[in-house]
């Protein structure tokens, strides 16, 4: 991979006068990918962006940048930025929150159309946002078929959900707040005016991701109608957080996921109490998770007896509250892609297929395949091989593929 140096990356990111684009950055050839900006603050590389304390003033709109800062790390052909923006998290709420924008440096011949990802667990901690770790992690694409993506000429935009990566409570799995920082990823794609967005869009997201995908395509046509959805894929989704949890905590090896879904919620519902869940040595974990990422979880896993009883019985509070998490259908207004590992045992294939039942029965053409063998990780390399010709199809127009029926 080419990484940029910090001098291209500052010489060539958003304008910090605001008073016109910088001329001579692009792909060589007069193709300029900067944005011509309001007078946002740029954050130097090497500074802390993501230590922000203050709240959004009341004037500030959903998708307005609070800041950016060029990023080394961009797929080869392309530049990217972190930012920090405005999103409206639940109504009237405003927060700041943080994510990602890479634009393609070759010429596009018209409108560039965007792709929204949305991403899979990555922990608590603020140091587990997506936006605050490379796009190359051993090895592997952090985004699954960004380059690819990126290659074929799309926008492609992200956001790391409410309190992930800034102060705040992470809203981890809460559905309706992470969706809607999602869709707000659209609106700041529209600040970088240079690059010339479309407002038109395909949606992915990997297992967290995938819930966030599905509570957008619900809230789409209210929240942000001025954008066309022309497709949303979902890659091993974790959609119902009352059934996931259910079905987590049937293991103990699970404890690390049940417990650290609790907070997500919690900030939500901040009337929820804790010990209604979990047993005293099960709130002993909660700091420690809190403080990790995904890969402590298992820590959690020799808690005995983690969960006090009924505490996911019906008309349970917590129960109640995942219940309202989880009273969202789809509404049919684009094609879904659905790829899912048959031996996944963390969103396991008839919850997955629960949902190709919904999305069917709203109307949406919907190609589900299942890949044999293959768990909740394995599952992504397939996916993002196959990902990029099917957002190609979506942005030509063409009759996307539906086996419903079967």
């Amino acid at each position: 991979m080419n990484l940029l140096s910090k001098t291209t990356a500052l010489a060539c990111g958003l304008a910090l006068s605001g008073a016109a684009l910088l001329s001579g950055c692009g792909d060589g050839n007069g193709v300029a990918v900067a944005a011509t900006v309001p007078p946002y603050k740029e954050v130097s590389i090497g500074s802390d962006f993501w230590d922000i304390t203050a709240m959004p003033p009341a004037t500030t709109k959903a998708g307005d940048i609070y800041q950016v800062q060029p990023r080394t790390d961009a797929p080869a052909g392309s530049k990217g930025w972190s930012v920090v923006y405005v999103s409206e998290i639940q109504p009237g709420k405003l927060a700041y929150v943080s994510g990602e924008v890479y634009v393609p440096t070759a010429a596009a011949s018209g409108q560039r159309d965007v792709v929204l990802w949305n991403h899979e667990t990555a922990g608590l901690a603020d140091a587990c946002a997506p936006s605050r770790r490379n796009t190359v992690e051993q090895g592997h694409d952090r985004v699954p078929a960004l380059p690819a993506l990126l290659a074929k000429g799309y926008m492609v935009v992200m956001s790391d959900y409410p309190g992930l990566g800034l102060p705040g409570p992470a809203y981890y799995m809460a559905g309706q707040p992470n969706a809607r920082a999602s869709l707000d990823m659209l609106r700041v794609a529209q600040k970088f005016t240079d690059a010339n967005p479309s407002k038109r869009y395909v949606m992915y997201g990997w297992s967290q991701g995938g819930q966030t995908t599905m509570w957008s395509e619900n809230i789409a046509a209210t929240y942000a109608p001025e954008f066309t959805g022309l497709g949303a894929a979902l890659i091993a989704p974790a959609v119902r957080i009352k059934d996931l949890t259910l079905n987590s905590m049937t293991s103990a090896e699970n404890a690390g996921y049940v417990i650290s879904t609790l907070p997500g919620i919690q900030a939500y519902f901040p009337d929820l109490k804790y010990r209604d869940f979990l047993t005293a040595d099960a709130m002993e974990q909660l700091p420690v998770l809190a403080s990790g990422c995904f890969d402590v979880w298992n820590t959690a896993a020799g808690v005995k007896d983690a969960y006090v009883p009924g505490a996911l019985a019906s008309g349970s509070t917590w129960w109640d509250a995942m219940t309202a998490v989880d009273n969202f259908t789809p509404k049919g207004s684009m094609p879904f892609m659905i790829y899912q590992g048959s031996a996944d045992t963390t969103t396991p294939p008839p919850l997955t297929k629960r949902e190709r039942v919904a999305l069917c029965g709203a109307g949406s053409a919907v190609n589900y395949q299942e890949f044999a063998g293959l768990d909740h990780v394995a599952v992504v390399e397939q996916a993002a091989r196959l990902l990029p010709d099917w957002v190609e199809s979506r942005f030509k127009g063409q009759a996307a593929t539906s086996n419903c029926g079967s």
